[in-house]
């Protein structure tokens, strides 16, 4: 949860990583936290906002809250296609090569998934 980068928007993650400690850091690197509450959370803020408005707005509209916890699924079934793919490691020893790699990665995924849909859009 340190690595963080600063930015807008919101910030999902699984209730593995709820905690007031978590959603404060969210908090002030500009993002919105939206953690999923485990069933015995309570509201209560203990110094941390963000904490408050984000279990008061699971509790006052779930599905609304849900719906912007469930971005998180899409992006967490990409990195399982990459895994499944190209490996679960880099070969790469410096981080800037391993960004590359990543990257061409992520290139060669989009590649393949814009040749299934014209694939699949010529035969329908």
């Amino acid at each position: 949860m340190k690595k963080i980068r600063k930015g807008r928007g919101v910030f999902c993650a699984d209730p593995a990583y709820l905690s007031r400690k978590n959603c404060k850091m969210v908090y002030e690197k500009g993002r919105k936290p939206f953690i999923k509450p485990k069933k015995n959370t309570k509201v209560n803020k203990k110094g941390c906002q963000a904490w408050r408005d984000m279990v008061t707005l699971y509790l006052e509209d779930k599905a609304s809250f849900m719906k912007r916890y469930h971005n998180r699924s899409g992006v967490e079934s990409i990195y399982s296609v990459l895994k499944t793919c190209f490996g679960n490691h880099l070969s790469s020893k410096k981080r800037r090569m391993q960004r590359r790699e990543l990257y061409l990665k992520a290139i060669a995924y989009n590649i393949g998934r814009v040749n299934f849909y014209q694939v699949t859009k010529a035969k329908a």
